[in-house]
C-alpha cells in the first residue's frame, strides 16, 4: 500500500501528492517526524497546525491557510474518530500523515465541504498539549 506524499513549503505548510497512492481499507497513520515531547493523551487539549484534503486531491481545511494554530480537547465525540485514534499516544511535535476511512471520519453523510463517504488525508502538527 502507498501513502500520499507530503511535501512542506519553506514556511512548513504542507502539500499533498496522491501518485499512487492506494486508498486503504482502514485508518492509516503515518509519523513523518517523531516528536520528541511527552505522548498525547486523550482528553488533553491539543494544539495542532493541519491542513485536510479529500482523496480527489482537494482541501477542505486548512489551519496553515488561516495562519494560526487550533486548539481542542482530543477526545471520542469531539473530534472524528480518526484524529483521536491518530494522534493519541503521538509524541508533541510530532508531525503525522493520517488517511481516516469514512467509518472513522464523517461516515456516510455530508460534512459541509465533505461528500458523503469521503475518505480525508490529514497533515497535522502537533503543537503542544495540555
Amino acid at each position: 500500500m502507498t501513502n500520499p506524499t507530503i511535501t512542506r513549503d519553506a514556511k512548513g505548510a504542507p502539500s499533498v501528492d496522491f501518485a499512487g497512492a492506494v486508498k486503504p481499507e482502514g485508518l492509516v497513520v503515518e509519523v513523518l517526524t517523531a516528536g520528541e515531547g511527552p505522548a498525547v493523551v486523550e482528553g488533553q487539549q491539543i494544539t495542532v497546525h493541519y491542513s485536510g484534503w479529500l482523496w480527489d486531491g482537494a482541501k477542505f481545511d486548512s489551519s496553515w491557510d488561516r495562519g494560526e494554530t487550533i486548539a481542542f480537547p482530543i477526545a471520542y465525540g469531539a473530534l472524528i474518530d480518526g484524529w483521536v485514534d491518530g494522534i493519541v499516544g503521538q509524541p508533541v511535535g510530532s508531525q503525522l500523515l493520517l488517511v481516516v476511512p469514512p467509518e472513522s471520519g464523517y461516515g456516510f453523510r455530508p460534512m459541509g465541504p465533505i461528500p458523503a463517504g469521503s475518505t480525508l488525508v490529514f497533515a497535522i502538527d502537533v503543537i503542544d498539549a495540555q
